[in-house]
């Protein structure tokens, strides 16, 4: 059997996962990579962290020849369709950070703006961390009601032990007298 971080640092999201999703932001977390194989022109953009990709596929340049890039915070590469990007989170110092990125179709020729910085901004910095927020609340509330269960039950064994005590005390002597 192989060791479990082998595993979990080789985690792949298909392409099919990732395709049949809207355009957006989305979170990569650290140890996962995702595939993307667009059917249309889009932008990849990082708003957090750095990732490292390979695109390979359909280049004019460079038909077939995988290429790697590293993408900070802030940039984007334009990704033209039949190409294959495999991107992962990655930090040259080691530290374990998520990637948000956001991946927009782009209509237009591949040497065209994406929609409006603000737009983005406001997605990734507003909506994508109220999703999270919300989510994280909601797994709080499961881990507070579960601590709630736990308590009740802990309770009602101390009830039971109590009584069981208490009766032992009180049968003990009755036992011990003569009638």
């Amino acid at each position: 059997m192989f060791p479990r971080n082998v595993l979990e640092s080789q985690q792949f999201e298909p392409a099919s996962v990732a395709s049949r999703t809207a355009a957006g932001c989305w979170k990569l977390a650290t140890g996962r990579a995702l595939s993307l194989r667009p059917r249309t022109h889009g932008v990849l953009q990082i708003a957090q962290g750095q990732v490292w990709l390979t695109v390979s596929g359909s280049l004019a340049d460079r038909p077939g020849v995988p290429e790697d890039h590293v993408l900070r915070a802030g940039k984007q590469l334009v990704i033209a369709p039949g190409q294959h990007v495999v991107m992962e989170a990655w930090d040259s110092s080691g530290a374990a950070e998520a990637v948000a990125f956001r991946w927009d179709r782009v209509a237009m020729a591949p040497t065209a703006q994406p929609r409006g910085l603000t737009a983005c901004d406001w997605e990734c910095g507003v909506v994508q961390p109220l999703r999270e927020l919300v989510r994280a609340l909601g797994q709080g509330g499961r881990a507070v009601g579960a601590a709630l269960v736990d308590v009740v039950g802990a309770g009602g064994r101390f009830a039971v032990g109590l009584a069981r005590f208490a009766l032992h005390r009180i049968a003990a002597p009755l036992q011990r007298k003569p009638v």
